[in-house]
C-alpha cells in the first residue's frame, strides 16, 4: 500500500513540477564578474602603489630612470629574474652563435666560389670565426656552468669578435679586377653591419641596453669611417648621408626590439612570480574550503554537493547560451554559484543525496551533571568550560576514526563506518566512548567539577545525507539511530552502553557485563551490556589549550621559510569539485609553493608536503593541527587501549537499568534528537584560524604584496636577510621586500616553471596555443584595457611599433628624393595614399593614449576605429601594409633608364632594400609566418630588379658600365642573392623567437589571471559555505575576536515540526529513503522563504528531524536598521504563517501526502555561539529557546502556539485565541495561546530605547 502511496504521490511531484522550485535560492548567490575583480585588485593595487599615467613604466616594479638599463626596484627580483630568465638568453645567445656560423660558413663558400684574389684570406677569416663561434657554442651545450659565470663577458667578446671580423675586409688590399666591383662590395658590407646590429640588439647574451647602444654606435661609427676611406671610389655624400639614416633607423628598431623583449620578459617573470603567489593562497583556500566542508559534513558528501553545484550551473549556462561553455569560462563564475529555480520543462527535484549504509555503529553520549552544574556558572564560564570539553571530543573523534554528527545541548554523537564504511566501525565507537569517560574525568579534574559522560552506541542501518538547502549539516536517519538515542538515555554514568548488535562484533576484544532485565516487559526487549574494560592500563592525557586570536600574530609567522615548512590539508577523496577542475588547466606547471596556514614545528601533521607536487592521501581519521602550546604530545602521550581502572560511581540513582516499556510521547523522527541549551563561547579554532589567514594573504594578494616576519628554517635568500628589518626601509618598502622574497621562494622551489620562461605551450610549426581558449584570448588581448599600463602592456607595444613604422616610413621618404632627384608619378601617388593611412593610424593611436592619460576626452568614433583596429584581422592587414609601405616606396622609384645611367641610384635601391628587409622584423602582433614570408618575398623581388629581369641591357651606355644591370656579372648578382638569403634567414629566426617571447608573456600573464579569479571563485566558495554553517555577521567578528558569545534581548524563536512524518517514514521502501526525499524537498522551500525580503531577520538554526528551527533579532546591524524596534519578532510570525502556506501547497503536489505542521514560538533573551573546534557549530540557547521548543511539543497541529508573556508585544500585529493554563515539563503551569489571524495594522517606525544585544565579556 506505502509502496503505491510513494509512487503515486512522485508521480503527482513530476506532473505539477513547475511549482517546485531550485534548492538554492538567489540570496545565495555572488555575481562578481572578473572585470569588477580586476578593477578592484587594480584598485587595492594602486593604494599601495600609486602610479600616476603621466609617467609610464616600463613594467611593473620597474626602477626609476632604467630605459637604458631596464631592472626592477628590488634587488633579489632583479637577481633571481636574471637566474630564472637565463635559460631564454643562453637559447637566443646560441640562436646568434649558429646564425653567425652559418652566415661565415656561406660566405666563405661565397669567396671561393667567385674566386676573387682575395678569396683565400676572406674564407680563411671566415672558418676561424666559424670555429670560434662554434667553440662559444660548446662552451655553452657542455661547460654550462662556466658560460653562467661568464656570460657578460663571452658576450661582449662575441660581439666584437663579429664586429672584427665584419670590419676585416675593409683592411685587404683592393686589386685592380675589384675595383669594378667596389659597389657589390658596399652593397655587401652594410648588408653585414646591419645584420651584426640587429643581432647585438636582439640575440647576443644578458647584456644592458646602454652597453648595446655603445657598441652599436662604435662600430657604425668604424664602419662608416673604414667605408667611406676604402670605398672612397663608389662613395658620395649622399650615399654616407643615406646610410647614416638607414643605420640610425636600425639603432631605432634594435632599440625598441630589445627595450620590449626585456620588458616582455621581466613582466612575464613578475607574474608567473604573482602567479605562484597566488598558487598558494589558492592551497589556503583549498584547504580552508575543505576543513570547512568537513565541519558540517564528509568529504564524499560534499563532493557530491560541489560536483551538483558545479554541474548544474554549467548546465544553465550552456542552455541558455547555445554554446558550450570552456572550462576556464566557467572558471569566469563563481563556482559556488549553486542551481537557481528550475523552468517546467527540467527536472522537478532538487538534488538530493542520501544513501542507506549498512554495518555502521551509533553512539549518541551525553553529559550527566550539566544541569547542576551550570547553575551555578557565569555565561563566560559555563562556555569556557563547555568548549574545552567539545574540544578534546572533537579530537578524539578525529583520533578514533569517527564522524561528528552534531552536538544538541550537552548531547554528542557521531558514528563510524559511514559515510565511508570501515571494518572496524564499532570498535571505533566504543574506543571513542571509553575515551569520552576518561577526557570528562581528566576535565573534571583540570576544572573541579563533577560531571560524567553517559554513553549508548547501536549498531545498525542509517540512511546518511544532507536535508535543506541553508544552514544544511550531514545528519544521519533510521529506526536504528533512533535506538542508539535509547541506549544512551537508558544507560549509566562512566558506563559505555552496547546493544546485542554491537556486543557480537566486539566479543573478542572487551569483558562485558550484561544488563540484568526485570519482569516480563523487559524480557521482550533486546539484550544490553556494558563494556567492564580492556587489557592496557593507560597515561594522562595533555589536551591542548588555545591561544590568542591568529590575527594579531598572523603578520610574524607568515613568512618565506614558514611556507616551505607547512602542510596542506587533505582534499576530498576523488573530488571534482571547481578548484580541481580549473586546477587541470594549471597542470603545466606543478604546484610547490605550500601554504602558511598551519605551523611549521607542528609534529602531529601528517599532511605532508611532497618535494614538487601536492599529494594526498585521504581519510577520515586525520588529525589536524592545534594552534597551542605542547599539542604535539597528544598523539603520544594517549593511548586508544587504556583499560577503564574500576566502575565509576553513577552521578545518579544505581539499581538495575532497564529500557522503559513505555514509549516516549513522540514516536517521530524528529523526536530523536533532545533540545539542551547552554550560552556558549566559542575558542578559535583551526578553520576560523586559516579564515583569518586567507582573508589577509587575500587582501595582500590584491595589493601585490605579502607581509611576512620571521620562520624557521632557512633564514635568507642569497645573502638577503628575511628576519630583521632594515630600519632605512619605510614599512612599505619592508612589506614590499618581504613579498619579493616570498615569490623568490616560490620560483626557486617550482622547478617546472623554468620550462615557463622558453617554451610556451604552443605548436613548434604555427606557434599557436594547443588550448584553442587560449589561442583566442590572445588573440583578443588587445581589445581590453589596463588601469595602469606599462610598456609591457599589449596597447602600448602596438603604439611603440607603429611610431618605428612612422621613423622608417619617414626615412624611405627622406632617403627616396635624395637617391632620386626626379621621382615618378607612382611614387608620388603611393606616398600620397601611404602618407594618408600613416597619418590616421597615427592620429588614432595618439587619440587613445591622449585620453588614457586623461588630457583628452576620446569619442566614440575614434575609440571604435581603434578597438576595431586591435581585432586580429585588421590588424594584421594595417600591420602588413605599415611594414611594407617602406621596401614598397623603394621599389616604386624603379626606373630602367635611371638604374642605366646612374650608380648612385641602383646602390642606394640596394642599401634601402637591405634596411627595409630587417624593418619586417617590426610588429611582432602579427603573425611571425606572414611578417617574415612578405620579407621573403620582397627579396626576391630585390634579386630580381637588380639581375634585370624588368629591363633590356642592351640600352646601358659607356657612362653606366659600373650599374648593376649593365655590368652584367654573376658574381655581383651571386654576392646580392647571398646577402638576401642570409637576412632572410635572419627575419624568420628573429620573427619566430620575438613571437615565442610575446606569446610566453601572455600565457605567463594569463595564468597569473586565471589563477587570480580561481582564487577569487574559491574564496567566494568558501565564504559561502562558511555562511552556511555560521551567519555572516557572526563570521566577521570572528575575524577579529578569538571567541564568539553575543547576548540577545528579546530575540524570537521558532520551532516547526511535521508531526505526522513519523507515520509516512517507513523503511520497508526504499530504506526510508525517498521519504527522506520528500522531507527535504519540503524543508528546502522552507529554506527558500528565508531568502525573501520580507524575512531578512529571519535565521535558520538547524533541522533536528523533521523539525526546523529558526530565530529572529540575531543581527544587531539589521536590529538597528528596523523601522519598530520589534520589527523581526513580528517577521518571524509571518514566517511561521508563510510555513503553513508552504505546507498547503506541497500538500497540493504531493496527492498521497497530507503533512501536518505545528509551530512553537517564544521570545526573550538567548545566547547566540559558536561552539567547537575542527567542527564548528553555531547555535543559541536559553530559556526562551526551551520555552519555544515546549510550545511546539505541546502545541495543536496546524496552529501557532506561543506563552503569555509574548501576547504584549504580538497582540499589537496579530490577534490571539486563549487556550488555557497547562502543565510544561520544566516549565510547571502556563498560560497558552494560539495565534488566530494578522491584524491589517501598518508598522509605524517607533524608536526603540531597549538594548538589543550584550555582547558576552570574554
Amino acid at each position: 500500500m506505502k509502496d503505491r502511496m510513494y509512487q503515486g504521490a512522485f508521480t503527482s511531484m513530476r506532473t505539477t513540477g513547475g511549482t517546485r522550485r531550485s534548492v538554492w535560492s538567489e540570496g545565495e548567490r555572488i555575481s562578481l564578474t572578473s572585470a569588477q575583480l580586476q578593477h578592484s585588485l587594480l584598485q587595492r593595487t594602486a593604494s599601495l602603489y600609486p602610479r600616476r599615467l603621466s609617467a609610464l613604466q616600463l613594467f611593473d616594479r620597474a626602477a626609476k630612470a632604467s630605459w637604458w638599463n631596464p631592472r626592477f626596484d628590488s634587488k633579489v627580483l632583479e637577481e633571481q629574474f636574471r637566474q630564472s630568465s637565463f635559460t631564454q638568453t643562453e637559447q637566443h645567445f646560441r640562436y646568434a652563435l649558429l646564425y653567425v656560423i652559418l652566415s661565415a660558413l656561406v660566405y666563405a663558400l661565397s669567396a671561393c666560389t667567385v674566386g676573387r684574389d682575395t678569396w683565400p684570406q676572406v674564407s680563411a677569416a671566415c672558418l676561424v670565426l666559424a670555429l670560434l663561434s662554434f667553440s662559444f657554442l660548446m662552451l655553452t651545450l657542455f661547460r654550462n656552468a662556466i658560460y653562467r659565470r661568464n656570460a657578460s663577458i663571452l658576450a661582449m667578446s662575441t660581439l666584437w669578435l663579429v664586429a672584427g671580423f665584419s670590419l676585416a675586409p675593409f683592411a685587404l688590399p683592393p686589386s685592380p679586377m675589384e675595383v669594378e666591383e667596389n659597389h657589390s662590395v658596399a652593397v655587401g658590407s652594410f648588408s653585414i653591419c646591419l645584420s651584426v646590429l640587429v643581432l647585438s640588439y636582439t640575440l647576443v647574451g644578458p647584456l644592458p641596453l646602454y652597453m648595446i647602444c655603445i657598441f652599436g654606435v662604435l662600430y657604425s661609427t668604424a664602419f662608416e669611417i673604414m667605408s667611406w676611406f676604402v670605398l672612397n671610389h663608389v662613395n658620395t655624400w649622399t650615399i654616407l648621408a643615406v646610410r647614416i639614416l638607414l643605420q640610425l633607423s636600425i639603432h631605432i628598431l634594435g632599440i625598441k626590439i630589445r627595450l620590449l623583449a626585456e620588458t616582455s620578459m621581466r613582466n612575464t617573470f613578475y607574474k608567473v612570480g604573482q602567479s605562484l603567489l597566488v598558487r598558494r593562497e589558492l592551497e589556503l583556500e583549498k584547504h580552508l574550503k575543505e576543513k570547512m566542508i568537513h565541519s558540517v559534513m564528509p568529504p564524499s558528501v560534499a563532493q557530491w554537493l560541489m560536483k551538483n553545484t558545479a554541474e548544474d550551473g554549467d548546465e544553465q549556462q550552456n542552455t541558455a547560451n547555445s554554446v558550450p561553455m570552456h572550462p576556464i569560462q566557467a572558471a569566469d563564475r563563481p563556482l559556488h554559484q549553486l542551481p537557481q529555480p528550475r523552468s517546467s520543462n527540467q527536472l522537478t527535484f532538487r538534488p538530493f543525496n542520501m544513501h542507506r549504509m549498512q554495518n555502521v555503529s551509533i553512539l549518541f553520549a551525553d553529559i550527566v551533571g550539566f544541569t547542576s552544574m551550570s547553575s551555578n556558572k557565569t555565561a563566560h564560564q559555563l562556555v569556557g568550560l563547555l568548549n574545552d570539553l567539545f574540544g578534546r571530543f572533537d579530537f578524539l573523534c578525529q583520533k578514533n576514526g569517527c564522524e561528528k554528527i552534531s552536538t544538541l545541548g550537552d548531547c554528542y554523537y557521531c558514528v563510524s563506518g559511514c559515510p565511508e564504511p570501515r571494518p572496524d566501525h564499532a570498535k571505533c565507537c566504543v574506543e571513542m566512548g571509553l575515551a569520552m569517560i576518561t577526557a570528562i574525568r581528566e576535565f573534571d579534574e583540570d576544572s573541579g567539577e563533577s560531571v560524567n559522560m553517559r554513553v549508548g552506541i547501536h549498531t545498525g542501518t542509517v540512511l546518511c545525507g544532507i536535508v535543506g538547502t541553508k544552514r544544511f549539516k550531514f545528519d544521519v536517519w533510521s529506526n536504528d539511530v533512533k535506538y542508539a538515542n535509547r541506549m544512551e538515555s537508558t544507560g549509566r554514568p562512566g558506563k559505555v552502553h552496547v546493544s546485542e548488535v554491537t556486543h557480537e562484533l566486539l566479543l573478542d576484544q572487551y569483558h562485558f557485563d550484561e544488563v540484568p532485565q526485570n519482569g516480563e516487559k523487559d524480557k521482550k526487549e533486546r539484550k544490553t551490556y556494558f563494556i567492564r574494560h580492556r587489557k592496557i592500563t593507560g597515561g594522562r592525557h595533555s589536551w591542548p589549550r588555545f591561544q590568542a586570536p591568529m590575527l594579531a600574530r598572523i603578520g610574524p609567522q607568515l613568512s618565506v621559510d614558514a611556507a616551505a615548512e607547512s602542510h596542506p590539508s587533505q582534499p576530498m577523496s576523488g573530488s571534482s569539485d571547481p578548484s580541481d577542475n580549473s586546477h587541470a588547466a594549471l597542470n603545466t606547471r606543478k604546484a610547490s609553493c605550500p601554504p602558511l596556514s598551519e605551523e611549521a614545528n607542528s609534529d602531529e601533521n601528517d599532511e605532508d608536503w611532497i618535494g614538487e607536487e601536492v599529494v594526498f592521501h585521504p581519510t577520515l581519521a586525520q588529525p589536524l593541527p592545534w594552534h597551542h602550546q605542547a599539542n604535539n604530545q597528544i598523539g603520544n602521550q594517549y593511548d586508544l587501549h587504556n583499560p577503564i581502572v574500576g566502575d565509576a560511581p553513577p552521578l545518579g540513582a544505581g539499581g538495575p537499568i532497564v529500557i522503559p516499556g513505555q514509549p516516549r510521547r513522540h514516536s517521530s523522527l524528529s523526536t530523536l534528537y533532545s533540545r539542551k541549551d547552554s550560552g556558549v563561547v566559542t575558542a578559535r579554532s583551526s578553520i576560523q584560524l586559516e579564515s583569518t589567514a586567507v582573508e589577509i594573504n587575500v587582501d595582500r594578494r590584491g595589493r601585490t604584496s605579502t607581509s611576512t616576519g620571521r620562520s624557521s628554517g632557512v633564514s635568507s635568500i642569497r645573502g638577503y636577510s628575511i628576519f630583521g628589518e632594515d630600519p632605512a626601509l619605510s614599512f612599505r618598502q619592508q612589506i614590499r621586500k618581504q613579498s619579493d622574497l616570498q615569490m623568490i621562494r616560490c620560483i626557486q622551489q617550482d622547478c617546472a616553471d623554468a620550462e615557463l620562461f622558453v617554451h610556451p605551450p604552443v605548436h613548434k610549426l604555427s606557434l599557436f596555443f594547443k588550448d584553442n581558449f587560449i589561442e583566442r584570448g590572445y588573440r583578443d588581448r588587445l581589445l581590453g584595457r589596463e588601469l595602469y599600463p606599462t610598456l609591457a602592456s599589449p596597447t602600448f607595444t602596438v603604439y611603440l611599433c607603429t611610431a618605428v613604422a612612422l621613423i622608417f616610413y619617414f626615412v624611405s621618404l627622406v632617403t627616396c628624393f635624395m637617391l632620386f632627384p626626379t621621382p615618378n608619378a607612382v611614387f608620388l601617388s603611393f606616398c600620397f595614399v601611404a602618407s594618408f593611412a600613416h597619418i590616421a593610424v597615427a592620429m588614432v593611436c595618439l587619440r587613445e593614449i591622449l585620453a588614457m592619460r586623461g588630457n583628452w576626452q576620446a569619442n566614440d568614433c575614434f575609440t571604435a576605429t581603434f578597438r576595431y583596429l586591435m581585432k586580429w584581422t585588421p590588424l594584421h592587414v594595417v600591420g602588413l601594409f605599415l611594414l611594407c609601405v617602406p621596401i614598397l616606396a623603394v621599389f616604386s622609384n624603379f626606373a630602367c633608364d635611371s638604374f642605366f645611367n646612374n650608380w648612385q641610384a641602383s646602390d642606394g635601391f640596394c642599401l634601402l632594400s637591405f634596411a627595409f628587409l630587417l624593418h619586417f622584423t617590426n610588429f611582432s602582433q602579427v603573425k611571425f609566418w606572414l611578417r617574415s614570408l612578405f620579407a621573403t618575398v620582397a627579396g626576391l623581388a630585390l634579386v630580381m630588379f637588380v639581375g634585370g629581369v624588368f629591363c633590356d641591357s642592351s640600352r646601358c651606355t659607356e657612362i653606366s658600365r659600373r650599374s648593376y644591370l649593365c655590368r652584367n656579372s654573376d658574381n655581383i648578382i651571386w654576392d646580392i642573392l647571398v646577402h638576401i638569403i642570409l637576412t632572410s634567414i635572419l627575419v624568420w629566426l628573429l620573427n619566430r623567437e620575438f613571437e615565442t617571447s610575446l606569446r610566453l608573456s601572455f600565457h605567463g600573464g594569463w595564468l597569473a589571471s586565471q589563477d587570480q579569479k580561481r582564487m577569487q571563485v574559491l574564496k567566494r566558495q568558501a565564504d559561502w559555505l562558511l555562511h552556511n554553517i555560521i551567519p555572516r555577521h557572526v563570521v566577521e567578528q570572528l575575524k577579529t575576536t578569538s571567541r564568539y558569545s553575543e547576548n540577545h534581548r528579546e530575540a524570537g524563536i521558532l520551532f516547526a515540526s511535521i508531526v505526522n512524518f513519523h507515520e509516512l517514514y517507513d523503511e520497508s521502501y526504499e530504506g526510508g529513503r525517498e521519504c527522506l526525499r520528500v522531507l527535504n524537498e519540503l524543508v528546502g522551500d522552507f529554506d527558500e522563504l528565508l531568502s525573501k525580503p520580507q524575512f531578512r531577520n529571519v535565521t535558520k538554526i538547524k533541522t533536528i528531524g523533521a523539525t526546523f528551527m529558526a530565530a529572529s533579532g540575531l543581527n544587531p546591524k539589521l536590529r538597528r536598521e528596523n523601522p519598530h524596534p520589534f520589527t523581526h519578532l513580528f517577521e518571524l510570525i509571518d514566517f511561521a504563517l508563510a510555513m503553513h502556506k508552504v505546507i498547503e501547497d506541497f500538500n497540493l503536489n504531493l496527492l498521497e501526502f497530507k503533512f501536518i505542521l505545528r509551530i512553537g514560538y517564544a521570545h526573550g533573551d538567548i545566547t547566540a555561539g559558536v561552539i567547537g573546534t575542527t567542527k564548528l557549530y553555531y547555535d543559541i540557547w536559553g530559556d526562551a529557546v526551551n520555552t519555544a521548543s515546549r510550545m511546539d511539543s505541546y502545541g495543536m497541529p496546524n496552529r501557532i502556539q506561543v506563552p503569555e508573556h509574548c501576547l504584549p508585544v504580538l497582540s499589537e500585529m496579530y490577534t490571539f485565541k486563549a487556550r488555557g493554563s497547562m502543565y510544561i515539563k520544566g516549565k510547571d503551569h502556563m498560560n497558552v495561546y494560539l495565534l488566530e489571524s494578522k491584524k491589517g495594522k501598518q508598522l509605524h517606525k517607533i524608536p526603540f530605547k531597549r538594548q538589543q544585544t550584550i555582547p558576552a565579556q570574554l
